[in-house]
């Protein structure tokens, strides 16, 4: 599956319908009917964004932070689609609840008691969403239609509002493609790739009248709540906390940045050998792009998993010790990320996934954790060398990712604010990753605004490996990235079987090639 933006995807045009959800029986334009007072905390993760969007203030302009999927249905009725949305809404109790501050809510004068902001939630029953459709109109071309769903998007996914999510279809000759948005409140990465297999199986299930064959799930709300009162037992002196206070001293008090230059030509930050290239224009500071490059195919990935197991790693190590190796000469030229020894270090946050009990693998939320890592690189090491090393960056990692990004923030008093993001996920583990493919499904991610963040998705499937990524819309960054991605990607190719594994690539013969767009190198399915 495809993760990348609305614009680099490949929209069939038709006939757009936008449907919206609405609480059952509510006249237009009324959001007050149904709702019932919830006891539940919002999650730490939930809280920062929403207090994020509040601080802008209500109807103020914000850059968009929404998640989606696409694919296409197996049937175009609308009323057994409408009856498989409904029913997929019913599953996922999270998507019929809202966070609102506590002076918002009637009544209420427990806002300064609250452990989570001030924040109070209210929760439609179980059959208490209905849906609306508006048809936009017929688009004859791919370009305009996909901005149009992005636009919607864009303006319908309000954390401050309910529903933070909105569904469209499209009607074209070929059958119906379903786009479905929501504000990353509602969702992670793993919940939108859920998403495609549910829906399909729900719509059989309405479209046959007879009984789905999915598991039960655990609601998202009841993980917030249990979150919320682990995290308030974690202390200035827990050992993860101890050890973000380590991560965080050790790089002078600023969370990692990508190990290339990736700001403007006069940003003062370093600079690629050769002459600095033209940058964006003033006005444009803080818009990011991005692109998605495959890095191995089935059977070489399979090959490069031997090979890292034969060196006492795994798969993820083995990625980390590729990316290692190519960051070390992105900084050719300057001194960041080097001792005077010559000692390097690569250094990143990394999400693993919090769903700590069976009943939410399968639950739509946000259930994601970050956590640090810091290995040593020298200038003579090769793959081999860095198997270990990255194999014990990675120990407790995900023990330290359970305490809530924004908790250890709090603890450490200061504000945290990822820079440099490099995320691992095996997708065949997924339902439904092997008719993905034929399902023409995508996961799509908003337009970002920053202007130094790069996050890097390494992602495998059935196909292979790919990397999608996004960073700022800066030469510097284009050129550092895509030179660390065709770095890395060669590495891993010679690590599975093009070369020896311990030897080092001669990653600055790849970095000077002649780059293309990244669009222009996927191949099918990417």
């Amino acid at each position: 599956m495809k993760f990348t933006s609305m614009d680099e995807l490949d929209v069939t045009p038709g006939l757009l319908t936008v449907w919206r959800a609405v609480p059952r029986g509510a006249p237009v334009g009324v959001g007050g009917a149904g709702w019932v007072a919830d006891g539940r905390a919002a999650s730490y993760v939930q809280e920062a964004h929403i207090a994020g969007a509040l601080a802008g203030g209500r109807g103020a302009e914000r850059a968009p932070a929404w998640l989606a999927s696409a694919f296409e249905m197996p049937g175009a009725d609308a009323g057994v689609l409408e009856g498989a949305l409904l029913a997929w809404i019913d599953r996922h109790e999270s998507l019929r609840s809202r966070l609102v501050p506590a002076d918002e809510v009637d009544g209420s004068d427990e806002a300064e008691e609250s452990d989570d902001g001030g924040l109070r939630r209210v929760t439609l029953p179980a059959g208490g969403v209905s849906l609306r459709r508006g048809v936009e109109g017929d688009f004859e071309s791919g370009k305009l239609l996909a901005s149009r769903i992005e636009d919607v998007f864009d303006a319908e996914t309000d954390p401050l509002a309910w529903p933070s999510f909105v569904f469209a279809t499209v009607e074209h000759a070929g059958g119906l493609t379903l786009y479905l948005g929501f504000d990353h409140s509602n969702v992670d990465g793993y919940s939108i790739l859920l998403i495609a297999h549910e829906i399909r199986e729900l719509y059989a299930a309405v479209s046959s009248g007879t009984p789905s064959a999915l598991t039960e799930v655990g609601s998202y709300l009841d993980f917030a709540d249990t979150e919320r009162e682990y995290a308030a037992l974690v202390h200035d002196e827990h050992d993860a906390v101890v050890r973000w206070r380590e991560f965080l001293g050790s790089g002078g008090g600023r969370l990692p940045e990508f190990p290339g230059t990736v700001g403007s030509a006069l940003s003062g930050r370093g600079a690629l050998s050769g002459p600095a290239p033209s940058d964006r224009p003033a006005d444009a500071v803080g818009e990011q792009i991005g692109g998605c490059d495959w890095l191995l195919d089935a059977s070489t990935a399979g090959a490069f998993q031997s090979a890292c197991r034969d060196h006492g790693g795994n798969f993820l190590t083995g990625v980390l010790a590729c990316l290692a190796l190519a960051s070390r000469d992105l900084d050719v030229g300057t001194d960041r990320g080097r001792d005077p020894r010559g000692q390097g270090e690569f250094r990143a946050l990394t999400p693993f996934h919090t769903r700590s009990d069976a009943r939410w693998a399968y639950s739509v939320g946000w259930y994601v954790g970050l956590a640090p890592l810091r290995f040593a690189v020298r200038g003579d090491d090769a793959f081999a060398d860095l198997l270990p090393a990255a194999s014990a960056a990675l120990d407790g990692a995900g023990e330290m990712a359970a305490i809530p990004f924004p908790r250890v923030s709090e603890l450490l008093g200061t504000p945290l604010r990822p820079r440099f993001v490099v995320s691992y996920m095996d997708m065949r583990r997924t339902p439904g990753a092997r008719q993905w493919g034929a399902w023409k499904a995508a996961a799509l991610r908003s337009r970002c605004v920053d202007p130094d963040e790069v996050y890097l998705w390494i992602n495998r499937t059935y196909e292979g490996v790919y990397l999608s990524f996004r960073h700022p819309a800066t030469e510097h960054a284009r050129l550092a990235v895509s030179r660390l991605v065709a770095g890395t990607g060669r590495l891993m190719n010679r690590v599975a079987g093009g070369g020896p594994p311990g030897e080092p690539a001669d990653v600055k013969d790849v970095l000077l090639r002649d780059l293309v767009p990244a669009r222009q190198q996927e191949p099918a399915p990417c």
